[in-house]
């Protein structure tokens, strides 16, 4: 094959693998950033949730029904 072909297909192939790099990049940032985002909710939830209980049994968690003994009928 042609030196130039080479290096036109070398080149080619380069920018698929540097374009696919930076997709997959910016998958990994999307979830972390929806991760980070649904942690800062449930702090925040549960932290109401808490507030709103008041002292009930003295907890600052709320209970839920899993954690209460009983299991959910689904799983």
């Amino acid at each position: 094959m042609h030196p130039d072909i080479l290096r036109q297909l070398a080149a080619e192939h380069t920018r698929d693998l540097i374009t696919e790099a930076g997709e997959a990049r910016r998958t990994r940032e999307a979830r972390h950033t929806q991760r980070r985002r649904l942690a800062a909710h449930l702090r925040r939830s549960t932290r109401l949730a808490a507030q709103q209980s008041g002292s009930r049994r003295g907890s600052r968690i709320p209970v839920t029904p899993a954690a209460d003994g009983r299991v959910e009928a689904s799983r």
